[in-house]
């Protein structure tokens, strides 16, 4: 058998490669990324029957359908790959065969459960590397499928890839890419400068603003999100503008956060500046009868403790917030420098407890805008202020998603501006 690495800045330029030294015989037995481009490792002249020899325990017809069904979607692969390069209309056909090449790699993965039910037996070791050649080879020709595909989009409709390619740089999720493209139903005509200009009204109207205001409308309400959010600041900020506007008399902050040692040091730093009283939950002194303590307050404000969604705590502070006789307004507070997939996953933990908006800090800090904005398109949560900034209370804007947006826009012109 012989072996061979090949270097190349992407995939395409890599296969391409493999196919002009061995031919359409040669096996991918790896591809990793690596710096400059990829990787992968190939074979030639290697044993084919090794895919044909039964396993110890199974009939002699059950590996060979499992090894000729991945071997026929090999094939299928290549087949796709070798027409793809001649003719870019067969992206459809493309993506059926995929779809078959996973079925296949489904029913591998059934046949290997059968064989654990039927007595645990594994396979030889020879078979199983074969297996996983296969595998990556054909995962190889699924990435290099997918490099086509956006090629073929870009050459068929070189405005509305423009514009994906755009929204992408901005941070924006796919879902809300895709339907942000599907709202301005590009015709081939179009030119970029009007499909920008019809995205960016999408973006506005995708991102939705909060429309009560905190202080004006009083009452109990709750601050959540991970752990350096901002959630102290923004109360800061909030009792800092309450205060300046109605005096100290009827504000009244709470921390639960008795987790974390002299984690509540801050607020009551804000308490002491302001002359606003500040109570700590904690297993002596319970939320409800802080509340109960605090019922003549027009504004209560809590800072919630931003704990692991694993920490068994976290389920205590809910049942705690859960369980208030007092209605508790809440608020998710997201910081805009964190990842699309970090936003989400605070959303999704603390969803449950019913968010009536959310808060969008560090904006002065992000390098984009577009994951913030994708968390609140996609999940129709309204923003209800925006944060940037430390100085108390300048630096906080009440919801208008057209600011968020704008924001967003101009951090994308600074990305291009430094390329």
């Amino acid at each position: 058998m012989k072996v061979k690495r090949f270097f190349a800045p992407d995939m395409r330029q890599a296969m391409k490669l493999v196919r002009e030294e061995f031919g359409s015989d040669a096996a991918i037995l790896s591809n990793n990324k690596v710096a400059g481009g990829v990787e992968i490792v190939t074979a030639v002249d290697y044993d084919a029957s090794v895919l044909r020899q039964p396993a110890s325990g199974l009939s002699e017809d059950q590996p060979d359908a499992l090894t000729e069904s991945l071997a026929d979607a090999l094939a299928k692969a290549r087949d796709v790959i070798d027409q793809a390069q001649d003719d870019s209309g067969i992206v459809s056909d493309a993506s059926a065969q995929l779809k078959r090449q996973n079925q296949s790699l489904s029913q591998r993965d059934n046949a290997e459960a059968m064989v654990g039910a039927l007595g645990g037996t594994q396979r030889r070791s020879d078979e199983s590397a074969a297996m996983k050649a296969m595998q990556s080879e054909i995962q190889g020709l699924r990435e290099l499928l997918r490099e086509q595909m956006k090629e073929s989009m870009a050459e068929r409709k070189p405005v509305e890839a423009m514009v994906q390619k755009r929204l992408k740089r901005m941070g924006a999720s796919e879902a809300f890419i895709q339907r942000i493209i599907s709202a301005i139903a590009l015709d081939d005509s179009a030119r970029f400068a009007d499909a920008w200009s019809k995205a960016v009204e999408q973006l506005r109207s995708g991102v939705m603003s909060g429309s009560s205001d905190i202080i004006e409308q009083g009452g109990v309400v709750a601050f959540l999100g991970a752990t350096g959010a901002g959630k102290t600041t923004v109360i800061g900020k909030l009792a800092a503008d309450y205060v300046l506007k109605h005096g100290a008399d009827n504000i009244a902050l709470v921390t639960t956060d008795s987790y974390r040692i002299a984690a509540y040091e801050q607020l009551r730093t804000f308490g002491r500046i302001l002359g606003v009283p500040v109570r700590v939950v904690d297993e002596r002194n319970p939320l409800e009868s802080a509340l109960k303590a605090l019922k003549s307050k027009a504004l209560v404000l809590i800072d919630t403790a931003g704990l692991n969604s694993h920490d068994p705590a976290m389920n205590d502070q809910f049942r705690m917030l859960e369980s208030a006789s007092t209605r508790i307004r809440k608020y998710l507070v997201v910081s805009a420098t964190s990842q699309a997939s970090v936003l989400q996953s605070s959303y999704d933990l603390y969803k449950p407890q019913g968010l009536n908006g959310c808060v969008v800090t560090k904006l002065d800090e992000a390098v984009s805008g577009g994951e913030a904005m994708s968390l609140i398109a996609d999940n129709r949560l309204p923003v209800t202020y925006i944060s940037e900034g430390q100085r108390i209370p300048d630096d906080l804007r009440s919801g208008d998603s057209h600011y968020l947006v704008g924001r967003s826009l101009e951090l994308l012109e600074m990305q291009e501006a430094g390329d």
